[in-house]
Order: structure tokens, then sequence, then C-alpha cells
């Protein structure tokens, strides 16, 4: 649940001068009692009183003399002057944790290599910098679609919430909130979210939600989907550094996300190399075995080097050496360079002097390339 930011002590202060104030100025514009929970509020209401006074102290003569003749004029200043200091550096104190919260969960971000694992984390993790419900979404098609949601402490809410969103995707049409992000790629603070038009209303009315704060998220500059929290268990208004700091964490995620990604895409290029590697090592010991270089030496390979191994399948214009063509054979059949070396009775330098050779001399950019084209000659020579 989520922490009052406001100490016992400076909301007792900050309403006793309320009271103090309203006394003192038969005001009825002064803030109401029950609205004071946290430290932005706190700060409005000290700001209300402030100008109170003055506007009493500038009004009419009459008004202006009874409030310079108040005993408790001057001690309700200096209290207001030192409440109004302990807000600020409250305010200042709580900022900073914010900060120190949100570099936490970037930290955590990174953590994660997963796409999916990235995106079903993602609302908990913005819940640890003072909200208490997170969302986060995609654009697929200019529909925005709910893809992991967090409320604290109430699962099933989350729940019956994402399940609003993803049975009723939303069109970014253009007089909805989300839409003026993407067009404008801005962070927006939305109010008064039932009585709007202009917000997704399934998702509305099931998360009864009273203001939230929806920040783009871009890498590349393009808006991919949205983070949207807010507080609606302890029913305060969200500040501009609310959505300020959303838009920090929004930023490092579209990083954290395109870092996923990449790493997906490399691990699935790894694993296809791989088997493709593995199919030409297959493909090169039945070669072998049908012309009869399979079984040569086997059982001696440390002792004597294979045998220099026959021109008759190679290009006559080639420009490869006998030996080039013995290393690129062994490359082929997915022996490294150590095992080469031992092979050939070659230093593992001589061989990589070999492998530079070869590729220079086919246009190769690798050894999967090399092979490539040494079994295309081959089967062209065979045909």
């Amino acid at each position: 649940m989520y922490q009052r930011s406001i100490s016992d002590q400076t909301l007792s202060e900050v309403l006793a001068i309320i009271c103090k104030a309203q006394k003192l100025l038969n005001s009825q514009c002064l803030p109401d009692v029950t609205e004071i929970n946290d430290l932005p509020a706190a700060s409005t209401a000290l700001d209300a009183i402030w100008h109170g006074v003055h506007t009493a102290a500038t009004g009419d003569r009459a008004t202006a003399d009874r409030l310079a003749c108040a005993d408790d004029l001057l001690p309700l200043l200096i209290q207001l002057k030192n409440t109004d200091n302990s807000v600020r550096e409250e305010r200042a104190h709580h900022r900073s944790s914010t900060m120190r919260n949100a570099q936490t969960a970037l930290g955590r971000l990174h953590q994660t290599a997963s796409v999916s694992e990235l995106i079903a984390s993602t609302p908990s993790i913005v819940c640890t910098m003072g909200f208490d419900r997170a969302i986060m979404s995609r654009i697929h098609e200019s529909t925005w679609v709910a893809e992991a949601l967090h409320v604290d402490g109430d699962k099933q809410w989350a729940e019956a919430i994402l399940r609003a969103g993803r049975d009723n995707p939303q069109k970014l049409v253009p007089n909805l909130f989300e839409t003026e992000i993407v067009r404008r790629k801005r962070p927006l603070t939305v109010t008064n979210v039932q009585q709007e038009s202009r917000v997704h209303r399934p998702m509305a009315e099931v998360s009864q939600c009273r203001n939230y704060v929806a920040v783009p998220i871009m890498p590349c500059a393009r808006v991919i989907g949205f983070l949207h929290a807010d507080r609606y268990f302890h029913r305060s208004e969200l500040t501009d550094f609310d959505r300020d700091v959303l838009a920090i964490f929004a930023e490092g995620f579209g990083y954290a996300l395109e870092r996923a990604i990449l790493l997906e895409r490399l691990a699935q290029m790894r694993t296809e190399m791989l088997r493709y590697t593995e199919g030409l090592a297959t493909a090169m010991n039945d070669f072998e075995g049908q012309i009869g270089f399979g079984a040569h030496g086997a059982d001696h390979e440390l002792a004597r080097p294979e045998r220099p191994l026959h021109d008759d399948h190679w290009p006559a214009d080639s420009r490869l050496t006998r030996r080039e063509v013995d290393v690129l054979r062994l490359m082929a059949a997915g022996d490294t360079n150590a095992r080469i070396a031992d092979k050939l009775i070659i230093s593992e330098g001589t061989v990589k002097s070999h492998v530079k050779h070869i590729l220079r001399k086919l246009n190769a950019a690798s050894r999967t390339e090399a092979v490539s084209i040494w079994l295309h000659s081959e089967r062209q020579q065979l045909s």
C-alpha cells in the first residue's frame, strides 16, 4: 500500500494553521482539512492561507484594521512560515527519495533479458516509485492494447482491469488523450477521469480511476506504447513531478526493451547458425564417406598428418594452394584451428594464416561462407 508522503507532525501543524486561519479570516475560500493528506495538498493549502492574509490586508479598510489589531495574526504568520519551510524540506526529501527509487527501478529493468518477462514485470516495478497501480500497453496498427497491469495488494482487480482493456481494444481516434500523446510525443496528466469522454471508458469504469499520468514508450523516437500510473488508494492528485518521473522511467524502459529484443534476436541467429553449421558438418561427413576420405587416419589422427587431399574435385583455376584446400576441407568437417593443426602437424598460427588467405581468396566474410562456396563448387564439379 502507498505510504503517505507527509509526516504526521507536519500534517498536524498544517491542519492547525488552517483552523486558525479560518477563524481569523472568516474565509470560506480556505481548503477543507479533510482534503489534506499529502505534501502537494499541504503546500497548496499553505499558499491559499498566504493569499487569504494578503487579500484581507489589502481589502476594505475595516477588514484590514480588524486584521491588524488581531493578536493571533503575528503568531499565525510565524507558524505559517515555519510550517511552509517544513513542507518544502519534506517535499525536497521526498523528491530525492523518489528519484533514488526510480534509479533502482531502472536497474531492475536491466536484470531481465526476456522481452515477455520485461513487459510482465514493468507495472510492478513502476509501483516501487510511489504509484499503487500501473499499466503497460502497446500500440498495434493504431490500436491501444493493454499488455500488463499491477495493482498493489489486489491481483484480482488487476486481472479485471486488464481484461477490460484486452476485451475492448481502443482505437487511437482523434479525441482520445492517448492519441494526443502519440501526436505530440509528450506525457499527460488526466484528471476527472470518470467525467471524461476522451479516455478508455471500459477501463476507466472498471478501475474507478480518478486521475492518472500517461507517458509514451518511444525507442528510436517512435511511440510504440504507453505507461499509465495512478494513486488510487491514497486518494491524492498527481503532480507534474509524478508525470516527469514516470517519463524518465519510460525512456529507460524503451532502452531496456530494445536491448531485450536485440538479445533475443542474437540468440535466435546463434541457434540458426549452429544448426546450419551442424548440417554442413553432417553433409561433409557423408560426402567424405562416399569418396573414401572419412576413415583415413581415424585411429591415429594425432600421430600422423592427414594424407594430402585430392585436387580432383577442385576447380583447376582455383587460387587456393594444396595446403589451403586441406585446411578448408577440415574446416568444412567442423574442426577447430587447434584440431586442424594437430591433423596436419602444423602450428595453430599457420592454420590461422591459411584461414585468412582462404577467406580473402574466396571473397568470403566468414568460415561458414567459405565452406558454403567450396561445397557449391564441389557439387558443380560432381555434376
